[in-house]
């Protein structure tokens, strides 16, 4: 009688997370394909645009070559087939006839060998622009910081930020010249991450560099993948991806963060830019979890692409409406991002395309 009981339990609670897989895997879902106008695949950046942020003038600066523990044999063999190499590209919003450019980095301290660029922050301040990035090398994730100069297209590599507390780092967000959020994503640099992210394990946090070190700033989190300030700099707008939700912190005096909200989404979210004018935020998303799955293990295969704009209320902590913007698996595998501008857009993926858009429907 107790076996039979046991039995059952285990049975149910089996079939139960089979059931929530499935759904979440997104089998069941069917994607409807539409551009907000006219688009095109900008030549120049075939592998990759994981994330972007633009200034205020419109220069847009993207990672390229995203590599890491994260992804499989197939995907590493492709890219070792290809000589892929990490990358951070330009491109101008105000003249986009000009496409993309690469930037080169200077710096005696500075390492191209095993220089695989992930999250992007772009910070201006008195008149000098800088990027923090987050760069997976092999025995470490490091957080990178650089000046911009335009004469001469260069990237001036100023100081790497590494410390006990970063595991498998995803985003970086600045606050000021000298410090910044960063989203420790995942705790382990091995195969037992796969454990973590299946069972949905809070072993993450959101981390705060204050100038001197590192501090925990939030509560532990599964899987805080991109992030980004709100309009009035007083919100921190967090992605987790594999929760299929955005959670929305309130950054204390003390720049520790407390949870205010979170918003479900039937997508997985990946990377967010918040709208400068409006407050809303635009998510670069995954639709269909399976076909992204596939597309990690080997790149050729294809995957689903979603821009989604979640418009904000007032106080920037509730959602009052959801647009779909972008939806598309024939031409752009695996969207992470998208960034506006004078009613145009850059979408990028994790080792694709990127795609210029002119939007009409806003």
């Amino acid at each position: 009688m107790l076996f039979r009981i046991l039995f059952g339990i285990a049975l149910a609670v089996s079939t139960t997370f089979i059931l929530k897989m499935i759904l979440y895997m997104d089998y069941h879902k069917t994607l409807w394909n539409h551009r907000p106008g006219k688009c095109y695949i900008v030549e120049g950046i075939d592998y990759g645009s994981e994330d972007m942020q633009t200034t205020k003038s419109g220069l847009t600066f993207i990672t390229s070559g995203v590599n890491g523990v994260l992804f499989g044999p197939s995907f590493k063999e492709y890219y070792k087939k290809h000589n892929i190499r990490g990358r951070i590209m330009l491109f101008n919003m105000e003249k986009p006839e000009d496409g993309v450019k690469e930037l080169m980095i200077t710096g005696n301290k500075f390492s191209y060998d095993d220089f695989y660029p992930h999250g992007i922050s772009v910070l201006e301040d008195k008149g000098k622009v800088y990027l923090f990035v987050v760069v997976h090398r092999r025995d470490q994730d490091t957080v990178e910081k650089f000046e911009f100069l335009e004469k001469t297209l260069e990237l001036k590599h100023l100081k790497t930020y590494n410390g006990t507390l970063l595991h498998q780092l995803n985003d970086v967000v600045a606050t000021g010249p000298e410090t910044f959020y960063t989203t420790d994503y995942l705790y382990y640099r091995d195969s037992r991450f796969v454990l973590e992210t299946v069972f949905g394990l809070h072993f993450g946090h959101i981390l705060y560099y204050n100038g001197n070190d590192f501090i925990i700033a939030s509560e532990p989190t599964y899987t805080a993948n991109g992030f980004a300030l709100s309009k009035s700099g007083k919100l921190l707008y967090v992605v987790s991806s594999g929760g299929k939700k955005v959670m929305i912190f309130k950054i204390e005096s003390n720049n520790r963060l407390t949870k205010v909200n979170e918003i479900p989404l039937d997508t997985v979210p990946d990377n967010l830019v918040v709208d400068p004018k409006t407050g809303d935020l635009l998510l670069g998303c995954h639709p269909i979890v399976f076909k992204t799955a596939q597309h990690l293990d080997n790149p050729v295969e294809p995957a689903a692409s979603q821009v989604l704009i979640l418009h904000m209320d007032s106080s920037g902590t509730n959602m009052t409406g959801v647009t779909e913007l972008f939806s598309d698996d024939l031409e752009l595998y695996g969207s992470t991002v998208a960034t506006l501008y004078k009613n145009r857009m850059l979408i990028g993926t994790i080792l694709h395309k990127m795609m210029y858009c002119e939007v009409k429907i806003l």
